[in-house]
């Protein structure tokens, strides 16, 4: 899902990120953030939780009933920059490598 530009005024951190994307049928999915660095996140109005490229967990669980059939709405509040333009939803999780103890 792109996100929309936001002008010719140079983008200062930290800065609210908004789009929009479309959904056939409503199901339980994952948020990736790929290049995106410390923030928030929410999906039409639902807040799913912070993200960091740290990790150790690299998708956000979006619930099935968040997401709407037809047009739904990503915010971020991205803290540190970022040049990323994308956001992914995914059927899988990726919570990071697993602990051998």
């Amino acid at each position: 899902m792109p996100f929309a530009p936001a002008g010719d005024a140079p983008v200062t951190v930290p800065a609210f990120h908004r789009g929009t994307f479309e959904v056939r049928t409503s199901a339980d999915a994952f948020l990736s953030l790929p290049g995106w660095s410390k923030g928030q996140a929410w999906v039409n109005g639902f807040h799913l939780g912070r993200y960091w490229n740290r990790g150790p967990q690299r998708t956000l669980y979006v619930p099935a009933p968040v997401l709407r059939p037809g047009a739904n709405e990503l915010v971020l509040l991205e803290l540190h920059g970022t040049t990323a333009t994308r956001a992914l939803l995914t059927g899988t999780p990726d919570l990071g490598p697993e602990n051998t103890w």
